[in-house]
């Protein structure tokens, strides 16, 4: 019996990997992880943006030093960046989370597992659109040339990318109703 890889298959080890760590570093590191996410994505766009435009207007310059500079390398910068950004942010940026009032038990672990799987929609839907290299929250990502072929083969990567509005909001709306419901129940 032979298994052959599938994005599916990867979609799912994806999800189990990153709600399993949420589990490991607990709901507070989850949510910094969530936040941190969040400041990388505007960062990598923004510094890819000025990397794009600067290498457009320097590029006849770098073609006579021998320096070729195309997608797939700006691709990669921006990969590596948004990982090393991820962590630094959320290891070294000096961000707390802490909630006045916390639920503890059962319904904590509930949390670390919506947020958990919030944060892998984010981060899988975000490495896709570096990756096809398209702006964020384009309504005809699904209609890409590079794009089609993979949503022909994978109900799952139909179900991420169609729903990519989804996978951007839903970690900033968890944190909306958990930090309203936190204070709520504060105030009773």
């Amino acid at each position: 019996m032979t298994i052959t890889p599938t994005w599916d298959l990867f979609i799912i080890v994806f999800f189990g990997l990153v709600i399993t760590y949420s589990f490991i570093i607990g709901k507070h590191e989850a949510i910094k992880v969530i936040v941190s996410t969040y400041i990388a994505i505007l960062a990598v766009e923004g510094i890819g943006n000025i990397i794009d435009r600067l290498s457009g207007e320097s590029l006849p310059m770098l073609n006579i030093v021998g320096i070729s500079l195309d997608s797939t390398i700006l691709t990669g910068v921006k990969l590596v960046l948004f990982i090393a950004l991820i962590i630094f942010i959320a290891v070294r940026g000096g961000l707390e989370i802490g909630y006045s009032k916390d639920p503890g038990g059962f319904i904590n672990v509930i949390l670390t597992a919506v947020f958990g799987m919030a944060t892998a929609g984010l981060l899988l839907i975000t490495l896709f659109i570096f990756v096809a290299d398209v702006a964020i929250l384009d309504p005809n990502m699904e209609n890409l040339a590079n794009i089609a072929p993979l949503l022909e083969k994978s109900k799952l990567m139909q179900v991420m990318i169609l729903n990519q509005d989804l996978w951007f909001s839903l970690p900033a709306l968890l944190l909306i109703v958990v930090g309203f419901l936190s204070n709520e129940a504060l105030e009773e």
